[in-house]
């Protein structure tokens, strides 16, 4: 479906994954209830931010290698850790605090110590919007069910990317499709319902710190797909991730216990 549009991926997953979260959502409560949710602000600012990272982040890895991409965005969780600890009151003990200044120099470390480029520039305004997706996502799941989140910030997304479907070079192919289905139904909805589902049960610094993980899975990705070899400073720069987010889930787990 998209050939060399990549800006366009957004519009087209969001649009795949609506209707697979829409009938969920209804099937749970009701069409009434659906379209009168209350407050409605969290659930639109978080749309429109979810479609704004998506713009930035497709925009970035068109431009630059994935790997620098991933690290500089992964500056958005701690966004979200700052501005839930101020607003929602969430602690930030010194176990985050660690985690956090662990994986911001797995992040640069990674980035090579945050070479600014274009590329790197618009990552970066990708993780900032990032990290407020992540916050308004958090306020939302305070009034409303996960499903409910999930569908509302797809609808909205759909909106916010449509502009790109008649500004990009683009055409139908069978593989397309394909690819943009799987993108829409598993790795957006079913991936942000997980998500928005797991902040109802978690803090938002704990699930922000878990995030880092993606920056490993990205790196083997890229490596096993796209042959892009990992560098020595990205591996390294993962471990300090994968050690920040250890750290922090073992502390989480013993004050279960």
């Amino acid at each position: 479906m998209v050939r060399s549009a990549k800006r366009c991926l957004c519009l087209f997953q969001s649009f795949f994954a609506f209707p697979f979260v829409f009938y969920f959502a209804v099937r749970r409560s009701s069409l009434k209830e659906f379209f009168n949710l209350k407050p409605f602000w969290p659930l639109l600012l978080s749309g429109i931010m979810l479609g704004v990272n998506w713009i930035f982040f497709f925009w970035a890895v068109k431009i630059t290698d994935i790997a620098t991409v991933v690290t500089i965005y992964y500056a958005g969780p701690v966004i979200s850790i700052l501005l839930a600890a101020f607003f929602l009151k969430e602690r930030i003990n010194f176990f985050t605090v660690v985690s956090i200044l662990l994986a911001l120099a797995g992040v640069a470390v990674s980035s090579g110590g945050f070479n600014m480029d274009k590329g790197a520039v618009i990552a970066m305004l990708a993780a900032v919007s990032y990290g407020l997706l992540g916050f308004f996502s958090k306020v939302s799941t305070l009034y409303h069910e996960a499903v409910m989140v999930t569908t509302w910030q797809i609808l909205i997304s759909i909106f916010i990317t449509l502009p790109f479907l008649f500004w990009a070079d683009w055409h139908f192919t069978i593989d397309g499709f394909l690819v943009t289905l799987v993108a829409g139904v598993i790795h957006t909805a079913l991936a942000l319902f997980l998500w928005y589902d797991a902040l109802n049960y978690i803090k938002v610094s704990f699930a922000s710190i878990l995030q880092y993980l993606d920056i490993v899975f990205a790196v083997i990705l890229a490596y096993l797909f796209l042959f892009q070899v990992p560098t020595v400073q990205q591996v390294l720069g993962a471990f300090l991730i994968v050690v920040a987010g250890s750290l922090i889930f073992v502390k989480e787990a013993e004050s279960e216990n």
